[in-house]
């Protein structure tokens, strides 16, 4: 697969270098790709994987991930024009400034701000409820933690699902892209106890199901 990356920060680097190490081809966008930031990215890399300008990344990707700060994502989708009908992924969290919180009011979540936004994009929210350690090893005691997803295209939802499987995350599919307010919210819940209540960035969610009992 196709994989175009918005950003060269954590989540950047640790999605899209794994992605590119399973077999995808990766090109990760900088707004100033000779950056140091961004060249010490291209050090890293293997041969499936190139940085370039954002548009580059977007230019031939199939599947476009969006890994800036939420309140960055705007002013760059509307300078990318239209993305002509490609898979975007929306990891972000609209964070406040000391993590106390959601920024966005009324119920309307980051994800589908950003729908609004991304012209010509089918939005998918994931990778939002996870940290950049569960990221790069996601099994706990041998068990692949659950990475949640959502969107409102049904085709859209399977190209990440596969992108989600194969990082070896269990693909957990949360409906449409209004429910991407309870993973926003899920993220915050996730920040607490590894931030406030003390477990760090070394634990995830893992959803589990049984058959009910008979009657």
């Amino acid at each position: 697969m196709r994989v175009g990356v918005l950003g060269t920060g954590r989540v950047a680097s640790v999605l899209g270098s794994r992605w590119a190490a399973g077999g995808h081809t990766v090109v990760f966008g900088s707004r100033d790709p000779a950056a140091e930031k961004a060249r010490q990215l291209a050090a890293r890399l293997g041969a499936n994987a190139t940085v370039g300008t954002l548009a580059d990344a977007v230019r031939e990707a199939e599947v476009v991930l969006l890994a800036t700060p939420y309140d960055a994502a705007q002013k760059l989708l509307e300078s990318l024009g239209d993305l002509g009908s490609r898979v975007l992924i929306d990891c972000s969290n609209p964070l406040k400034p000391d993590l106390s919180g959601l920024v966005v009011e009324g119920g309307e979540s980051a994800a589908e701000r950003i729908a609004g936004w991304a012209r010509g994009g089918r939005v998918v929210k994931a990778f939002n409820v996870a940290s950049t350690a569960t990221m790069a090893q996601p099994r706990y005691d041998g068990q692949a933690a659950s990475m949640f997803y959502c969107g409102d295209d049904r085709d859209a939802k399977t190209l990440v699902r596969q992108l989600v499987a194969d990082l070896d995350f269990e693909p957990v599919d949360a409906g449409p892209l209004r429910c991407a307010r309870y993973l926003e919210s899920l993220a915050m819940l996730y920040i607490h106890l590894a931030v406030r209540e003390g477990w760090g960035s070394h634990c995830a969610f893992r959803m589990r199901r049984r058959d009910p009992p008979p009657l």
